[in-house]
């Protein structure tokens, strides 16, 4: 009998260098045929210094969280170097030097002007950083253009609240997905304005959202509203409709409006520029009057068509936003602010049990499920509602890690009772966070049921019985 011999193990891929980055981008430039869209482009031999260098950084063990990021910059954004509308400048605005100290890469300077779309030449595309994004060209554009110009392309647009990056109030970043713009927002972060002690980090399971009733639409921007609408009350939200006349964040945790009510043609656009303008920010308009962070998303970023919504928060509830936004881009979301405290719990705070509300009524965001390592185990206390508790011994078995900010984290630890108490647990990632559970209680033994919930399936079917 013949055997083949086994298939080799995969070979790793490498990434591409910055410079390799580089070259790509202007390829593309030149397969784009968009002149227009650049104000200035430098050339690429300087660029691919720049490039050569991120290179040489991340060989010597350097870690940059954006090598080899392709970024545009608006034009009314100084960059070292790069005229602009005073003249040539010798520093970089802060949100460029911190993007560029992090890896990233300088493409070029894109104009504030409408041109024409990226999918659809006939129609109106806003400024030219979010066709650079859209065309592939870039993987971040810095623009003070909002959320508009995102729309018309479909990309997506972050633009965090006033204050949080230094010296750019209304600076947006767009990019093809949040995770790009997620990124560099947590490099550029630090301005005049610092996260609050209590700042919310999550929203709970069924958050409070308010859209409009009201908006005049086209028919995609009513369907990416009708389609959002439906995704977020799938995933657990409550969606009330109001009167778009009268936006108040009271009772809610956010809203939801189409980013674009239209998407006109260029020759209207450059004809009537204002007339236009205003049309297609009147979804968006209020937010200007109200200090809100806002994140846009593409509903489907399949469709071409100007098919977003917008999610307004309040000031420095961008992550909720980001949160919110992510149900319609399927994509994983890390905390934007720091600030947070981890803490592991067991039982009846997980989400779904009676006492999860403690924790989200003080805007703590679930992480992700945990598991301990085999030293712990877990048993039955008599306590209302019914709850265990971890102790040292045994086999270990996992919960649930939440985050919170400190001040709402010692808010939540300040009435725990006995036998609770917070405590490093020892994870099997071998991290130690700090765990709600218990330095001795007695009990019967769950260690059978692997986690709290699987008491919880058991207790539901088999009735009151002794678990072990």
């Amino acid at each position: 009998m013949n055997t083949l011999p086994p298939d080799p193990d995969p070979v790793p891929v490498t990434p591409p260098t910055a410079s390799h980055r580089v070259i790509a981008a202007f390829e593309r430039i030149t397969e784009a045929g968009r002149p227009e869209i650049w104000t200035t482009l430098r050339a690429v031999e300087d660029v691919l210094v720049d490039a050569k260098t991120v290179d040489e950084r991340v060989k010597a063990g350097e870690a940059l969280p954006l090598a080899g990021t392709v970024v545009a910059v608006q034009d009314l954004i100084d960059v070292a170097g790069q005229p602009s509308g005073h003249g040539v400048p010798e520093t970089s605005a802060p949100v460029v030097a911190r993007l560029t100290a992090a890896g990233a890469i300088v493409l070029g300077k894109t104009g504030a002007a409408m041109v024409s779309g990226t999918w659809d030449r006939t129609k109106a595309g806003g400024n030219g950083a979010a066709v650079a994004v859209a065309l592939g060209i870039v993987d971040l554009a810095l623009s003070t253009g909002g959320a508009v110009p995102a729309a018309l392309n479909a990309v997506a647009a972050v633009q965090p609240t006033r204050g949080l990056l230094p010296g750019s109030d209304g600076v947006s970043v767009y990019s093809n997905g949040l995770l790009p713009a997620h990124r560099a927002l947590s490099v550029m972060t630090g301005g005049d304005r610092s996260w609050p002690a209590d700042v919310r980090l999550g929203a709970g399971e069924h958050p409070r959202l308010a859209y409009p009733a009201d908006l005049p639409l086209g028919e995609a921007a009513a369907l990416a509203l009708e389609t959002t609408v439906a995704r977020l009350t799938a995933s657990g939200a409550v969606l009330t409709p109001i009167s778009a006349r009268e936006p108040a964040f009271d009772g809610f945790d956010a809203f939801v409006v189409p980013t674009v009510p239209e998407h006109p043609g260029i020759a209207e656009a450059l004809a009537d520029p204002a007339g236009v303008g205003h049309r297609l920010a009147s979804c968006t308009a209020f937010a200007n009057l109200l200090d809100v962070a806002a994140v846009s998303v593409p509903v489907l970023p399949g469709d071409r068509r100007p098919f977003g919504v917008t999610f307004l928060t309040r000031a420095f509830e961008d992550q909720i936003a980001l949160d919110l936004a992510t149900v319609c881009t399927d994509e994983p979301m890390t905390p934007y602010p720091e600030p947070g405290e981890d803490v592991v719990v067991f039982g009846a705070h997980l989400r779904g049990q009676p006492l999860n509300a403690e924790l989200t009524g003080l805007g703590a965001r679930f992480g992700g499920p945990v598991r301990t390592i085999g030293g712990y185990r877990m048993v039955l206390l008599a306590t209302e509602p019914p709850q265990p508790g971890v102790v040292p011994g045994g086999g270990g078995r996992g919960g649930g890690p939440g985050g919170g900010a400190p001040a709402a984290f010692e808010r939540f630890a300040a009435p725990l009772k006995e036998p609770f108490v917070l405590d490093r647990v020892e994870l099997d990632d071998g991290t130690a966070p700090l765990a709600v559970r218990c330095l001795a209680a007695e009990g019967p033994g769950l260690d059978r049921y692997e986690s709290w919930r699987g008491y919880v399936r058991f207790a539901s079917t088999a009735g009151s019985r002794d678990p072990g």
